[in-house]
């Protein structure tokens, strides 16, 4: 039996647990955290609100539903979407997204999905060791040394390490020491962000089963974006630059009054004021992208998820194609056997192109959401038609086919570079 020890027992961590301990691997988890089943308290920043909620495509749902869970307990964990909401000079152009099959994207807390999975992953066998902080990765004796809360330390040998340790890996680390030639980039956008959260979404007056959108008139400064979870409360993610008078770091706060005033002005004027409050003492968070070169190292470790492709969440895919790692390596296991020599060049070959495409259109998409004017509306609007009416000749609807198939990034890249060729005078994406 194969030992496969795992960095990290986040979301994509623990989905990949479950995939290969219901092989009959053995499996172990190395979280620095505490087991959320007995504690949620370290899964949830309370400082910065940092990620409460996530959005989960159908691509997401299918690699969720392929590793045994059960759809209906997935769906009680998020609201079902049913479109979106784009505000431009406070008045929402709502677009609604009808279902191409029966499943719909769903608004996540991420908290209760991280407890399904540790749910299933410990009824599929996996053995997670937690309070862990990895030390130190020793890639080709595939070993680790972590220290417990006690500063005890302790070491942990298998047979394939994998990374599923955010965009600031350890495994990724040790890999740029071992790895030859390996190539990796880390760049942050100019914009960080901070997230806002009103307990009660239904005093914001917002629809639920809506992703809202802002900024879009903003003409760059900044882009917004707000969702219901199942607790009842709404997050609001406000992207600015870091310096300047209205900003992340600013003590302006009649400035920042008037940006509330200005871009929020369809919630009430308590909601705004508490948006304020919040804004002004929260920490920001950085908007962090990684680009590997290679996502393994010889037969001995792997990248997945954040650790080999962190991107801004600009297009909402950065979780779903991290849950859709776990799918593709958990085929890659059974097309060749547990075959590791062959399993992992192969991951690095099918999921590079994949992760450079969808970076791609989370950066364009971020600077859409940011500067786009009305003629952006206009031009989507007659897209979506003529791709109706004339299939062939023009491109598919992206939202859609992001949002509601698992059709390959790369593809979906091919369709709006031609978007882009059909609207010479802008972008469109």
């Amino acid at each position: 039996m194969k030992k496969i020890i795992l960095v990290g027992g986040g979301l994509a961590g623990s989905l990949t647990a479950i995939f290969l301990a219901r092989k009959g691997l053995e499996i172990h988890v190395i979280e620095k955290r505490g087991n959320p089943l007995l504690d949620q308290s370290d899964y949830i920043d309370q400082v910065s609100s940092r990620a409460i909620g996530v959005s989960m495509t159908v691509r997401g749902i299918e690699a969720v539903v392929e590793a045994g869970i059960p759809l209906k307990e997935l769906q009680a964990c998020g609201i079902e979407v049913s479109g979106m909401s784009l505000f431009v000079a406070g008045k929402n152009k709502i677009r609604e997204l009808p279902p191409l099959d029966k499943l719909k994207p769903l608004s996540l807390s991420r908290s209760a999905f991280q407890l399904l999975l540790n749910k299933y992953a410990e009824k599929a066998g996996v053995n997670y060791h937690y309070n862990q902080r990895c030390i130190e990765v020793n890639l080709n004796k595939c070993h680790l040394l972590t220290k417990d809360l006690n500063d005890n330390f302790i070491e942990h040998s298998g047979d394939l390490l994998i990374g599923a340790d955010g965009a600031r890996s350890c495994v990724r680390d040790a890999m740029q020491t071992h790895c030859r030639r390996f190539e990796f980039e880390q760049t942050f956008f100019k914009h960080g962000y901070k997230t806002l959260v009103i307990p009660d979404a239904k005093k914001v007056g917002l629809r639920p089963d809506l992703l809202h959108f802002f900024g879009m008139d903003s003409h760059g400064q900044f882009a917004g974006r707000a969702a219901t979870i199942p607790d009842g409360s709404i997050s609001f993610a406000v992207c600015l630059p870091f310096k300047g008078k209205v900003s992340l770091h600013t003590d302006d706060k009649v400035a920042m009054r008037e940006f509330f005033d200005r871009y929020y002005s369809m919630v009430p004027k308590h909601i705004r004021q508490e948006l304020l409050e919040q804004f002004m003492v929260k920490p920001s968070n950085d908007l962090i992208n990684v680009r590997s070169s290679t996502f393994h190292y010889k037969d001995k470790a792997l990248l997945i998820g954040d650790s080999a492709h962190a991107t801004a969440p600009f297009l909402g895919q950065g979780m779903n194609m991290a849950l859709e790692d776990a799918y593709v390596l958990s085929c890659l296991f059974d097309k060749y056997d547990a075959n590791l020599s062959k399993i992992l060049p192969d991951f690095t070959t099918l999921r590079k192109v994949e992760a450079d495409a969808m970076q791609d259109m989370a950066r364009a998409n971020y600077e859409v959401l940011s500067c786009s004017n009305p003629i952006f509306f206009l031009r989507a609007r007659y897209l979506r038609y003529m791709g109706q009416k004339l299939p062939k000749l023009y491109p598919p609807d992206m939202a859609e086919k992001l949002y509601f198939t698992s059709m390959k990034y790369s593809k979906i890249r091919h369709f709006q570079q031609k978007q882009n060729v059909w609207y010479k005078i802008g972008r469109l994406n």
